[in-house]
């Protein structure tokens, strides 16, 4: 297998499999070359945005190891995508060198990322020690290393062979003036930056303000459910993303891309934000079944809301392996929201108003607000109120049995202006009631209402 560039009218080869390599294919060599030594070979064409996508993926996970992430992509004088951690600072928080290496080493594999690593005292070392398999940081090892595996420029890296170096050390051996008159200023700087006497002048990976991703699939895809598996690896990666930038999201919206019709837009909405790889499959698995495909898919795009900073539960500790409802019940509304639709659902909240006809209302897309402590009323309300009131008689009234009351409500004085005594009482089939009299009615024995049944 051959992963080939086209720049201009020729095609080059960026890389090559094992089986390839050991027929004398080489990186940077002419596709008509290797076509001459390996005929069979599969070709895929290069794409930076799906590298570019990639490594921004990676990056944002390797922050759960370092706060100090450089990556580079493939160019003429890289030999592949290349991703620097600085973890000297998180030795001691993951039990020193050799746990932290082993827990980033099941990390891409289960990412299914091929790796080399290598460690040095400089990222331009640590590069360098990446190229022979060598991962001891000490400078004897560095003097050691051979030419070609310096961050050096293909013109100077035969100019210093023509010259007869071979390791590190023969240059680092030079006066500055004399490496600076036959070689330039260059080779000066960065041999320097390989020894940490200069800054190492790499840009560091910053966390976007949104998450934003792309990926091409093998083949079209006619159908939703076929879509599942590959929105199941997508959302594993961007999991990952979100844990390692201790980010969560609220709201995802997904471009299935088709060949000849304009994209399909699946927006996801979700209750409470989450980093939550299971979760997002589910509801997108509820969305889609709602979703007609208007063709066969051949991409799909990812952009996700604001980031904002993950919540964590300070008394996770003492709560482990006890359900949680908090945790349970956003993930069904989610799912109710996404095979309903998102006006099915609907949110009753509790204003800050006595008046029992204002004591709830319905929001479309906002949760409700926490209730406080010290808001609201002792006393016990019905979950059945009539609307409106019933007037109570005479006869009816007088056969009731009084509990309890009064409670006066006197609130609204902006606009309906009530005021009422409410009484819980038993009527004679055994209910309870919940009356209030009407002190603004101007007979007071005809101004008895029914309110509410409690049972």
């Amino acid at each position: 297998m051959l992963v080939v560039e086209t720049i201009g009218p020729r095609q080059r080869v960026v890389a090559a499999n094992r089986m390839a390599r050991s027929h004398g294919v080489r990186r940077g060599m002419a596709l008509a070359d290797a076509r001459m030594r390996l005929p069979e070979a599969a070709l895929h064409e290069r794409s930076r945005a799906a590298e570019t996508a990639a490594m921004t993926r990676l990056a944002g996970w390797a922050w759960r190891y370092s706060s100090q992430i450089h990556w580079a992509i493939q160019d003429q004088d890289i030999e592949c995508a290349r991703l620097i951690i600085e973890i000297g600072a998180s030795l001691r928080l993951f039990g020193g060198r050799r746990p932290l290496l082993a827990a980033i080493r099941d990390d891409l594999k289960w990412m299914h990322y091929a790796c080399r690593a290598g460690l040095g005292d400089t990222p331009q070392a640590a590069l360098a020690f990446s190229r022979v398999r060598r991962g001891s940081p000490d400078a004897a090892a560095l003097a050691t290393l051979p030419v070609a595996c310096l961050d050096l420029d293909t013109a100077t890296r035969d100019t210093l062979a023509a010259s007869g170096f071979r390791q590190a050390g023969e240059l680092l051996a030079l006066p500055p003036s004399t490496l600076v008159r036959r070689f330039g200023k260059t080779p000066l700087l960065y041999l320097e930056q390989l020894r940490g006497r200069r800054p190492h002048g790499l840009r560091l990976y910053e966390r976007p303000p949104r998450y934003r991703t792309h990926h091409e699939l093998i083949g079209a895809v006619e159908s939703t459910a076929g879509l599942i598996f590959t929105l199941r690896r997508i959302f594993a990666e961007l999991s990952v993303f979100l844990r390692g930038t201790d980010c969560a999201l609220q709201t995802l919206r997904l471009s299935l891309v088709h060949e000849r019709r304009p994209a399909t837009r699946v927006t996801l909405r979700l209750s409470a934000p989450t980093h939550d790889a299971r979760h997002l499959e589910r509801v997108a698995c509820e969305r889609l079944e709602r979703v007609t495909l208007a063709a066969p898919v051949t991409e799909i795009g990812l952009v996700s809301d604001r980031l904002r900073p993950a919540e964590h539960r300070q008394d996770a500790f003492w709560h482990q392996g006890e359900p949680r409802a908090d945790a349970t019940w956003p993930g069904v509304l989610d799912r109710l929201r996404a095979r309903l639709g998102p006006q099915a659902v609907r949110w009753l909240d509790a204003p800050a108003d006595h008046r029992p006809e204002q004591a709830s209302i319905e929001r479309d897309s906002e949760p409700p607000r926490a209730a406080l402590d010290d808001d609201g009323d002792a006393l016990p309300r019905p979950l059945w109120l009539l609307d409106p009131p019933e007037r109570i008689g005479p006869e009816a009234l007088d056969a009731m049995h009084w509990i309890s009351g009064p409670e006066r409500i006197e609130s609204g004085w902006w606009d309906t202006g009530q005021r009422r005594d409410y009484y819980r009482a038993f009527d004679p089939r055994g209910r309870l009631l919940w009356v209030f009299r009407d002190l603004n009615a101007s007979d007071p024995a005809a101004g008895y209402f029914l309110h509410g049944l409690f049972g």
